[in-house]
């Protein structure tokens, strides 16, 4: 895969190594290592031979990610199921 193929893959990649909960995700190694152990073989691979691009990817745009998919709060959900008003927090 190409880069333009592959980077719409990575930042969930990157997500579910995160929540993985194996690697500080400045270690650059220890994420790819776990990406490939995860099944994100495309996407380690490309991350392995875009490292330069690494950090800037891990502090912005995954940043902005989590930003826009952040999930919401177990009383934000409370609220949405028993049909209270949902507090923005």
């Amino acid at each position: 895969m190409q880069q333009s193929s592959i980077r719409p893959y990575l930042i969930p990649a990157l997500d579910a190594v995160k929540r993985s909960g194996q690697c500080n995700m400045f270690d650059s190694n220890c994420v790819i290592r776990t990406m490939q152990d995860l099944g994100y073989i495309e996407q380690a691979d490309w991350l392995e031979a875009n490292l330069d691009s690494y950090v800037d990817i891990l502090m912005v745009q995954y940043l902005d990610w989590m930003d826009e998919n952040q999930p919401a709060s177990l009383a934000q959900q409370l609220a949405r199921e028993t049909g209270l008003e949902v507090i923005e927090e």
